[in-house]
């Protein structure tokens, strides 16, 4: 196994560990803030298209 495959491995591990440490840490649902954020430009009347 080459070096580079080495540390791709690797990366991709910490990666899923990381994913893995945040969903249990914070779960798998969309985080309020984001609800909050689309509710308040409902509301308003806002889309989340940008104006040019």
């Amino acid at each position: 196994m080459s070096i580079i495959s080495k540390i791709k491995e690797s990366y991709q591990d910490f990666i899923k560990r990381s994913g893995e440490a945040n969903k249990e840490m914070f779960g798998d649902g969309v985080p309020d803030c984001c609800k909050m954020n689309n509710q308040t430009q409902k509301q308003s009347g806002q889309d989340n298209k940008t104006s040019q």
